[in-house]
């Protein structure tokens, strides 16, 4: 059966040629779990129009029985010759069209015992619906890319009939975002029609009177809830319709499945974008179209190291990769980095008293420091950034010849004082005993106080 041939090998990567805005061979490389928190995760960001859904398409484009086919829009027209390639544990599979200027396509070395399950952007389903059920695998053996992009889910509706006869285990999952523990069941009209109830205390509603955010949690769990160690998911836009509160919810659950298995995240929120997860093996992807075609851009390995560095030695300065740094992601191009959070609060000032504006995105709330510049560029130039400017403090001017040696396509300054700020003279503070010892350390004699009071606090939050 099916069911005991489960994935058990990596999906390796992606090539994409001929495909909407794929006018040249792109090809992107997919995180494998190594048991570390988001380590299997592959986050896909980039602006509208750019290419993300497009590379989810072509995931999907490998499910089903039969070979999708192409139509003349979802063919780049300079083109008009569709080839998509897998790398799955060293073994490469494709999709191509049969002819130049053909919709029709043929599937070449698939292994029908390898699954990509994809969940669309668009998750809305009929709120009514006849009867049916559909195994994880029957839904996977019967999903395949439409001709059109759809604004409903394929069969979704015959996944609940599944669901319902494992609720427990579906529930638990739904349970760590929702927090209420819910309740829900499958009813019928007199009609003949089915419908989803949902319980809210005593009263309950149907499907079709269900919030979007409601039934995007309930397509992304079932993503995930039947899944085994070894499955490759792919969710669009997990964020749509979500408050952040349940982004952040959605994300720890992805983190935590992503242990061992694959999820691969196209996404517009910072709130999929982390950075211990990316220090653990999480792939971040940067998708561009500029006009001439969709390019892949994707952190390295040594950019990775930075981040780790980065991380790790901003004590002082967090905010460095808080949630405004990680907007950056999602910025189109035009980026300025300086070196303190005052600098990126002072300089639009500065600019509206000199009666003109800045033409570009702050990186966060400032680089934590000059030596910094030169990190944050790395894996800028890493992501395709191409207009990258830096503005340093006038007593950093050494630093300057170095930046522009290392990265001489980008733009570097300084300020004509040795501050952005006149400061007054700072007296010295004494020591200070710390819960933590100078390597970041619990200190022993203040392990058990801190035990009881973190278990106070969460009693008192409700956690389980």
């Amino acid at each position: 059966m099916l069911g005991a041939q489960r994935n058990n090998m990596p999906l390796e990567k992606l090539e994409i040629s001929g495909f909407r805005g794929f006018s040249e061979r792109q090809s992107l490389e997919f995180s494998v779990p190594n048991n570390q928190p988001g380590s299997g995760l592959t986050i896909i960001t980039g602006a509208n129009n750019s290419g993300k859904s497009s590379i989810i398409e072509c995931l999907k484009a490998r499910g089903g029985y039969q070979s999708p086919s192409f139509t003349v829009g979802a063919r780049n027209a300079s083109v008009d010759f569709v080839e998509i390639k897998y790398f799955i544990n060293g073994k490469e599979e494709s999709v191509s069209s049969l002819k130049k200027g053909s919709s029709e396509t043929k599937k070449d070395e698939v292994n029908q015992n390898f699954h990509i399950f994809v969940l669309p952007s668009r998750r809305a389903f009929n709120p009514f619906f006849g009867k049916g059920s559909h195994s994880r695998e029957d839904y996977l053996n019967n999903s395949q890319l439409s001709a059109q992009r759809s604004s409903m889910l394929d069969s979704f509706q015959y996944r609940l009939f599944n669901i319902l006869e494992n609720q427990e285990a579906f529930n638990k999952i739904l349970h760590r975002v929702l927090t209420f523990k819910p309740e829900w069941s499958i009813d019928q009209s007199d009609q003949g029609q089915y419908f989803l109830k949902f319980y809210s205390g005593e009263l309950s509603h149907t499907s079709d009177g269900m919030g979007e955010g409601v039934v995007s949690i309930f397509a992304i769990v079932d993503s995930l809830y039947d899944s085994k160690p070894g499955d490759v998911i792919v969710i669009d836009e997990p964020e749509l319709s979500l408050h952040p509160a349940l982004q952040k919810r959605v994300f720890d659950l992805l983190k935590d499945f992503s242990k061992d298995r694959q999820i691969v995240i196209s996404t517009h929120s910072p709130y999929f974008v982390d950075v211990p997860s990316i220090v653990n093996g999480s792939n971040l992807v940067r998708v561009v179209n500029s006009g001439e075609g969709t390019e892949i851009f994707q952190l390295s390995s040594d950019a990775r190291d930075v981040l780790e560095k980065l991380s790790k030695e901003n004590l002082y300065n967090p905010h460095t990769f808080g949630l405004d740094a990680k907007e950056l992601f999602f910025q189109e191009d035009g980026i300025v980095v300086v070196e303190g959070q005052e600098d990126v609060l002072l300089f639009p000032d500065i600019a509206s008293q000199l009666n003109t504006a800045i033409s570009a995105s702050f990186f966060g709330w400032g680089a934590g420091g000059a030596s910094n510049i030169g990190h944050i560029c790395f894996f800028l130039k890493d992501l395709g950034f191409k207009k990258v400017a830096a503005i340093l403090d006038g007593d950093k001017v050494e630093e300057i010849p170095k930046l522009k040696s290392s990265y001489p396509e980008y733009h570097f300054v300084q300020i004509c004082a040795d501050d952005i700020r006149t400061k007054k003279a700072r007296k010295a503070i004494e020591a200070v005993d710390g819960l933590l010892d100078d390597k970041r350390i619990i200190k022993d004699e203040y392990k058990e106080h801190t035990s009881l009071l973190l278990e106070e606090l969460n009693q008192y939050m409700g956690s389980p």
